[in-house]
């Protein structure tokens, strides 16, 4: 423990999960020191950063004049790598990185599936924000190690990781993928789903903010697993008549609204469940698959992909924060892990 904390004031290492929705950073030693939204406000004219997290997550879809809110990443990957990286330096000064006298090690965890071009894109963002060291690790990687799984046994573990960009189904073995498949839709998705649901069904505006609240206090994936007895109170504006509008409709409704993606997700786990070869399939329905990341805390998703598959769904005790732990874990631990580093 003292060598531990001699060595934390010569060197602060930290692992960040720089998610399409939310960012998370875990300090060695420490645990997780920040966890808001992937999101900035910054002024038109001078780029100044106006706000970070939270606070610029309310600029998002109704932002003042000279007032620019984006979301740098999308599905998994940075679209905009200045606002990224002034993301990045400024969530890191708000932890107070830098600490330490010797030069930092950041593990950043990335998409599975993401082009060379793409991982130095998040290289370069890192070594902008102050990063002397910086290691990729791959997510679905970063969650099985985060979940408690044994990536390093000969035989495989399969790990269902949907993100706010991603959905990515993972098999692992001997510290390596097995395979590992990507698709490019998530809880993002989901949220944009309900958006149109009201935008046709209910002539209905709402904002992105709006649907992600909306899919959390109703949501599901079918009719089953929602709240059939309950119903939500939905404000926005009113296409017709341009005037704001409160309309109160079942929660089983919202369930319906997100019935084309969930279904599209369920089709991807058919799917790479049916090109497994026999041995791995028979690992996989004896062990069952762990499920991690925000979109997996939909209302009834284990209970229900078990009920499609035929194979035990469950999930990981802490959702939200698994991948960012298990980076944190394979840093603490390093030379134990250096082998799923993917640079």
């Amino acid at each position: 423990m003292v060598l531990r904390k001699i060595r934390q004031l010569i060197r602060q290492d930290l692992a960040m999960d720089l998610g399409t929705a939310n960012t998370l950073i875990y300090f060695e030693g420490e645990g997780i020191v920040l966890n808001e939204p992937t999101a900035i406000a910054m002024s038109l004219g001078s780029a100044e950063v106006l706000a970070t997290g939270s606070e610029a997550k309310k600029y998002l879809g109704k932002t003042p004049e000279g007032i620019m809110a984006l979301r740098p990443l999308k599905e998994g990957v940075i679209r905009d790598f200045r606002a990224a990286s002034l993301l990045i330096q400024d969530f890191l000064k708000r932890v107070e990185f830098h600490r330490g006298v010797a030069a930092p090690r950041i593990v950043v965890c990335i998409p599975s599936n993401i082009t060379q071009v793409e991982k130095r894109t998040v290289l370069e963002a890192a070594y902008e924000a102050g990063g002397k060291k910086v290691f990729l690790l791959e997510e679905t990687m970063a969650a099985a190690i985060g979940a408690g799984l044994p990536v390093f046994d000969r035989r495989p573990v399969a790990v269902l990781d949907i993100g706010g960009g991603t959905t990515e189904f993972a098999l692992i073995t001997e510290g390596g993928y097995r395979v590992c498949e990507t698709i490019r839709l998530a809880g993002d998705v989901f949220d944009e789903a309900i958006v149109q649901w009201f935008k046709y069904r209910h002539h209905l505006e709402i904002g992105l903010n709006s649907a992600e609240q909306i899919k959390w206090e109703a949501g599901a994936v079918s009719e089953k697993y929602s709240r059939n007895d309950a119903s939500i109170l939905v404000s926005g504006k009113d296409r017709l008549r341009q005037a704001p509008l409160s309309i109160e409709v079942p929660a089983k409704e919202i369930a319906e609204a997100l019935k084309e993606p969930v279904t599209a997700i369920r089709n991807f786990i058919i799917r790479f469940l049916a090109a497994m070869p026999v041995s791995d399939r028979a690992s996989v329905e004896a062990q069952g698959v762990t499920i991690t990341g925000g979109g997996a805390l939909l209302a009834g998703l284990p209970e229900w992909l078990s009920e499609q598959t035929g194979i035990n769904f469950s999930l990981a005790d802490e959702p939200l924060t698994t991948v960012v732990m298990g980076a944190g874990l394979a840093l603490e631990n390093f030379k134990e892990f250096e082998p799923v580093f993917v640079n």
